[in-house]
């Protein structure tokens, strides 16, 4: 936790020059735009709802895309992450939406996206009641699914599309091998400096090559006007709901479920490299995200286009480009409002040849993996651990390959079975809640904060020894901690007898787990190292020795605040 984060240039706080965050907030929709607007149209056309709508849809997709995002970088309130995480149409509810449009049109997409929105604020409302389950391992897990599914994604874009007559052609391996090419050369090999353009030096090598080739057809973007209004018409609501619909809706809610999480992850991943000094998750701000996340799909039922979910390929570029500044999210946002404004710039960015696309996918996936993997392994790896990890990857994996038993499930389940990262994530979910079951039962105390209760707690300990039957030597160990923990508590409520503090000690994975719960905020625990002369140490860094030996004592300390409740946890060797 201690360690700089060298590669950022600019905190999440931190302001670059202006010009700097217009060309990074350009960079970042560049990235994001074709998927937003194109997702809705891929949808419309396999349903064949009528052309008015699918314009119309599109259109809606990216002013919803741009008014979230704008949502989630300043945060509004407890809505909200603060970090640059970009909102956008999602690829998981494709298929989903497709047969949900083929049966009512878009208007009965948009009154069950509107209807599946809850279902992501309750998620994030309980989220302290799920702190055992979201874990950063959880995350991370969904984070690595998520890569790997932008892998399938980017592979099938750098192809082309299936049909057209240059399909695989060595026309487009040469365009996507161009963009990826230059894309991690310069990550690899550049300095600090240049690495910042990576992402755009990748595009500008792409469309370059195309233009080599001779197959660079921008005509009908160039048609179009500066400035104009894409021609379409709302497709309002279908307020006519039929039983018939209720497996449609349990695949939409599920796959909003599932979306919820990997909201989660993302938030967890933004949040670690936002910084230039590592800080612990704040997940007070993963439930702002998963918010945010829930109006963005009740807006886009509002408007009458596809749900959208938080996009991962934006962190992959500030991992790369070590910019994290909030001012490039609010530009990018700015700029997914004004774009759908302007026909010809949106028409141009669409218009790009899928392999480029395809290559440039496929190298921000590679560098989103270490993100994925700095929060698998955060909390160091177990037995257990490590099998929610394999398992989840395992099940993920045969999933987002949907050619394993494709006519065994019902037509209604199948497409969650072959989303790779619904499938995986919701096993890992599930494997992390039979993991809390299997808690030993330990024994708990509830206490006010204060000095004169410490004999209470002393004696709770010892009767917790002898019922866990544990070693004398691990006795003393626990009695230590949580007593130094307890005093320091005490002390910062300043004897508040309206606060509760509960401790519960169990044994989880053959190791000693404590849990405490304070009923108020309590400032950061971790902060705190061991003075480097004892003898000549001040004040406060002897008022805090205490919680210096306490971070030498024990293993996988976190705090976590939620909802005003702090929650703190960890485990002794």
């Amino acid at each position: 936790m201690s360690s700089k984060n060298t590669k950022l240039l600019y905190d999440v706080d931190e302001t670059p020059p202006a010009w700097l965050v217009a060309v990074m907030g350009l960079q970042h929709v560049m990235l994001i735009y074709s998927e937003i607007v194109i997702f809705p149209v891929i949808i419309g056309k396999k349903a064949g709802a009528p052309m008015e709508h699918i314009i119309f849809a599109s259109f809606a997709a990216a002013m919803v895309s741009g008014v979230i995002t704008l949502v989630q970088v300043i945060r509004c309130g407890r809505i909200g992450t603060g970090y640059v995480l970009f909102m956008g149409s999602s690829a998981a509810y494709m298929a989903g939406s497709a047969d949900i449009v083929a049966i009512g049109g878009f208007a009965l997409l948009a009154t069950m996206s509107i209807l599946v929105a809850p279902i992501e604020m309750i998620l994030a409302y309980f989220l302290r009641f799920l702190r055992h389950i979201f874990t950063p391992i959880v995350g991370g897990v969904i984070l690595m699914l998520v890569v790997l599914s932008l892998v399938s994604i980017s592979y099938k874009e750098w192809m082309g599309e299936h049909g057209d007559a240059m399909y695989g052609s060595w026309q487009h391996f040469t365009i996507g091998f161009a963009t990826l090419f230059v894309l991690l050369g310069v990550a690899l090999f550049g300095n600090r400096s240049l690495r910042i353009w990576c992402p755009t030096f990748g595009m500008i090598s792409g469309v370059a090559t195309v233009w080599f080739l001779g197959v660079l057809k921008l005509d009908a973007a160039l048609s179009q006007p500066w400035i104009g209004m894409f021609h379409g018409n709302w497709p309002g609501l279908d307020v006519n709901l039929k039983l018939s619909y209720l497996p449609l809706f349990f695949t939409l809610a599920v796959l909003t479920l599932i979306n919820g999480v990997q909201s989660i992850g993302n938030s967890m991943a933004i949040q670690r490299i936002s910084h230039g000094t590592p800080r612990k998750i704040d997940y007070g701000v993963v439930q702002g995200t998963v918010y945010a996340d829930a109006i963005g799909n009740l807006l886009s039922g509002l408007m009458g286009t596809v749900p959208n979910e938080t996009y991962s390929e934006n962190i992959s570029v500030i991992k790369v480009t070590g910019v994290a500044s909030r001012a490039v999210g609010i530009c990018g946002a700015i700029i997914l409002i004004l774009l759908p404004l302007s026909p010809k710039i949106s028409m141009i960015m669409v218009s790009l040849p899928m392999p480029v696309y395809g290559g440039f996918l496929l190298g921000l996936a590679a560098m989103m993996f270490p993100a994925a993997l700095e929060l698998v392994f955060t909390n160091g790896m177990t037995h257990r651990s490590g099998l929610l990890v394999g398992i989840s990857l395992c099940i993920g994996i045969v999933a987002e390959s949907g050619i394993f038993f494709p006519h065994i499930f019902p037509a209604s389940i199948s497409l969650f079975f072959e989303n790779g990262v619904a499938a995986g994530g919701l096993v890992a979910v599930i494997l992390s809640v039979l993991f809390r079951f299997s808690l030993r039962r330990g024994y708990g105390i509830t206490l006010t904060p204060q000095a004169s209760r410490l004999p209470e707690l002393q004696k709770a300990l010892e009767r917790t020894g002898e019922d866990l039957d544990l070693s004398q030597i691990e006795l003393f160990r626990l009695q230590l901690a949580c007593e130094e923990l307890f005093m320091h508590i005490a002390v910062a409520s300043d004897q508040d007898v309206d606060c509760e503090l509960h401790f519960r000690v169990a044994i989880d994975d053959d190791e000693l787990s404590v849990e405490v719960i304070l009923g108020r905020r309590l400032d950061d625990i971790q902060n705190h190292a061991l003075p480097r002369n004892l003898m000549q140490a001040d004040t406060e860094e002897t008022g805090h020795l205490g919680l210096a030996i306490l971070k030498h004592l024990v293993k996988e300390l976190h705090q976590a605040e939620i909802s005003g409740i702090t929650y703190i946890w960890f485990k002794l060797p």
